[in-house]
């Protein structure tokens, strides 16, 4: 594991010399980093109308000015992995962009099931609701702040346990806060700083009806204990924008925070529930 660490850091350090690097060359007149053309992740911003993003984690497409459509790529292959499709759609505009300020908000929705040892299908439903602003401080600095509810149901099926047959609903509230620091060396790079956190995670419960073999209702109620309350994430990274290809690469620690559908990944190391290094990575075209 440590040996891991290792080359992940060693492969930021090199990625942020490139970077620094990069910047500090001549500017490209081709490349994104301008006025006009704005970071999408983490930001206020979204496609023009017409507009398209293709690449290894989502897809989008403006339906309108400021109005666009996206989907996530990852949910559609832990979905094959589970045996089941995961389809996923997320709607964003920005509602507001003047001068030096940018404000939007978004609403996505994920379903899909995972199949069970005992050949039983969990279903799950996920639906994120963000606002973000954007303000630029000059026209090299700029300032991403995001705020994610997020509601995961799983409201089940019918289980075989013991000769009774269980139907039941867990329910999971998320808050999720992040900040993002964009820094643009030049039209072509762009130093990112973001850190995430979850200050705040809704009582999870656990409600069920059991019907039991004699014909007897009974019902029964729980409490869930998740470890995602004050996790956080603090990764430092690049955004290399060139005329059409984009490359995002970013190492830092924390907890692994889900792109797109508002969830965390507790960090595995040392041991599972506490930080580990984090890597983001994402490669993609505009056009």
């Amino acid at each position: 594991m440590r040996e891991t660490v290792r080359k992940l850091l060693l492969v930021g350090v090199a990625v942020g010399i490139l970077g620094v690097s990069v910047g500090f060359a001549p500017s490209s007149a081709r490349a994104y980093h301008t006025y006009k053309e704005r970071l999408l992740d983490d930001t206020a911003y979204s496609l023009a109308r017409r507009e398209a993003r293709l690449g290894l984690m989502q897809l989008s497409y403006g339906i309108l000015d400021q109005l666009q459509v996206t989907t996530y790529t990852f949910p559609w292959i832990l979905g094959a992995i589970f045996q089941d499709v995961a389809p996923n759609v997320e709607l964003k505009s920005t509602l507001y962009d003047k001068r030096k300020l940018a404000l939007s908000a978004s609403v996505g929705f994920l379903t899909g099931t995972i199949l069970q040892t005992d050949d039983t299908r969990l279903r799950y439903v996920v639906v994120p609701i963000t606002a973000a602003s954007s303000v630029r401080i000059s026209s090299d600095i700029s300032i991403h702040t995001t705020a994610a509810f997020t509601a995961t149901g799983f409201p089940g099926g019918k289980t075989q346990a013991g000769g009774s047959d269980i139907a039941g609903a867990v329910v999971i509230n998320l808050l999720q806060l992040s900040e993002m620091f964009e820094w643009r060396l030049s039209r072509v790079t762009a130093f990112t700083l973001t850190v995430r956190w979850i200050p705040r995670v809704g009582n999870a419960g656990f409600q069920a009806t059991i019907d039991i073999e004699s014909d007897t209702d009974a019902t029964i109620e729980a409490d869930v204990t998740t470890r995602l309350e004050n996790a956080w994430s603090i990764i430092p990274g690049f955004v290399f924008s060139w005329a059409r290809a984009n490359l995002k690469f970013g190492v830092g620690y924390g907890d692994l925070f889900l792109p797109g559908i508002g969830l965390v990944v507790p960090g595995a190391f040392p041991r599972p529930g506490t930080p580990a290094p984090v890597v983001e990575f994402d490669v993609f075209v505009r056009f």
